[in-house]
């Protein structure tokens, strides 16, 4: 299977991409070339369809950071590495005179630069030295080099932007670009691929969809066949509800559509999906995650993979609520506390997420998304088996009760 990948990165990049990957038939290149890294966001809305991205570096990719949230295939970037610097230096050396003192240097990661320099013993000799931020200006950055060889015309400038190398050119200062080297190339653009394949491979998975219409209102019934259309689905009305059959890629691609987010609020609650090896296990990881929706009163869209994980469509950044106890450690908190797995995946991202290790039942029901009574009944229930302790009272006014201070007292880790 052939991937193709999309090129990020100067004109010459692109060329030396193509170069690189001339013997390797399995991979497509498109490339798309820009004079700035601050011109790769506007090129991404221009994006065929692809398998992968490539960018030359992180500056193009940091850019790109909120357009690539809309695009639903692996990208990364060429990291600047102790090669491609060890690999510029050398060329240099062959050519001419090489004194690092007499040298101004811009790179991504400064770290990695003296990791050479202690490689091969340069001792105290350094050149001058730009990091390149995320929000570097090109002009700052010429203004480094160009300031570097006014003081002394010896100076040589090394720079990891083709349009300050470019721009030095043109004021006659010299200039030499960071090598791409083409290890380091194929390295990061066969990682790319195993990604695409990998991402393929998931997305082609089987899924299911319930809907349960038996709460609708009549307006609402119809909300289906749009749903069914959207998630390219084969739908069945059953008497659990009416029925989705599909593919996680299908689904991922349905949850960047607006019309979908309009037809999941209209239908709020009563709508999950579920992943599996088969059509029956995501149907059944499909009610599952109905039950937990409408047990929890969450009316957000969840999706119970294989591994019975629960994972929120809406907030991809939400954390991932465990549906079944695999830990030790909870499997015996859950079969003496008689908590559900849910909770305890909760109680334990409570642990983890809590700047203190004190918390009070509004915290708590906070984190849970409940009341505070619901709140006091799970944490009597872990100060009833140990697994949690009181710890004291806070007071925040001066009237009314004051208020139990608790701490977890099992591993969330």
């Amino acid at each position: 299977m052939r991937t193709k990948v999309a090129i990020f990165g100067s004109e010459e990049f692109c060329q030396r991409a193509m170069h690189f990957t001339e013997q390797r038939s399995e991979i497509i290149v498109d490339l798309y070339p820009y004079s700035v890294p601050s011109e790769a966001p506007a090129l991404l809305k221009k994006l065929l369809p692809c398998d992968a991205i490539l960018f030359s570096g992180s500056l193009p990719y940091v850019a790109s950071t909120a357009v690539l949230a809309s695009i639903p295939v692996p990208a990364v970037y060429l990291k600047q590495d102790e090669t491609e610097i060890t690999t510029t230096l050398l060329s240099i050396s062959l050519h001419q005179s090489l004194d690092l003192e007499k040298v101004s240097i811009d790179v991504r990661d400064r770290n990695v630069l003296e990791n050479v320099f202690d490689d091969i013993k340069a001792g105290e000799k350094r050149p001058l030295i730009y990091q390149l931020e995320e929000d570097y200006e090109l002009e700052d950055l010429v203004q480094f080099h160009a300031t570097a060889y006014t003081e002394n015309p010896d100076n040589i400038a090394i720079t990891s932007v083709h349009a300050v190398y470019d721009r030095l050119s043109a004021l006659g200062i010299p200039v030499h670009k960071m090598i791409s080297v083409k290890s380091s190339f194929l390295k990061t653009i066969d990682r790319v691929c195993q990604e695409a394949l990998f991402q393929k491979s998931e997305t082609s998975k089987i899924a299911a969809g319930i809907l349960d219409d038996s709460n609708l209102k009549t307006e609402e019934k119809d909300s289906y066949k749009r749903l069914s259309q959207l998630l390219q689905a084969h739908c069945i009305h059953s008497e659990e509800g009416i029925l989705f059959y599909t593919t996680l890629g299908a689904i991922q691609t349905a949850v960047h559509l607006s019309e979908f987010h309009q037809l999941v609020k209209l239908v709020s609650g009563q709508l999950a999906f579920g992943s599996g090896r088969t059509l029956t296990s995501a149907k059944e990881n499909a009610m599952s995650a109905l039950r937990y929706m409408q047990t929890e009163q969450n009316s957000g869209l969840y999706l119970l993979d294989e591994k019975k994980e629960l994972h929120s469509l809406l907030h991809s950044e939400g954390s991932t609520v465990e549906l079944r106890v695999i830990e030790p450690v909870l499997t015996e908190i859950a079969e003496k506390t008689a908590l559900s797995p849910a909770v305890l995946s909760k109680l334990a991202t409570f642990g983890q997420s809590q700047q203190s290790t004190q918390f009070t039942a509004n915290d708590l029901a906070s984190h849970l998304g409940v009341s505070r009574r619901t709140a006091e009944r799970t944490i009597k229930k872990l100060l009833t088996s140990a697994y949690a302790n009181t710890v004291g009272e806070e007071m925040t006014y001066r009237q009314g009760r004051p208020r139990a201070v608790y701490e977890l007292n099992f591993p969330v880790y």
